[in-house]
């Protein structure tokens, strides 16, 4: 199976959205700088919060580093 992560966080800027959750696999909406969505499953444990169907979450690239953060970017 092809790696998406690193082509669609290679952007400074990824914002998601919780479509469901089932069990600990949780379905994903991401818009990408390109503005394209796209759906994606991760797992609960890769949240660092508690999340419910409907949050907002961003990935944000810094140095390397990947983090997932949670509720709307600041602007």
């Amino acid at each position: 199976m092809k790696n998406v992560w690193p082509t669609l966080i290679g952007a400074i800027l990824c914002i998601g959205t919780v479509d469901r959750i089932e069990d600990e696999i949780v379905m994903v909406q991401i818009t990408a700088s390109d503005n394209e969505v796209r759906d994606l499953e991760m797992s609960t444990l890769m949240f660092p919060c508690r999340i419910v169907e409907g949050d907002m979450f961003y990935f944000v690239y810094t140095d390397g580093v990947t983090e997932i953060r949670c509720g709307e970017p600041p602007e």
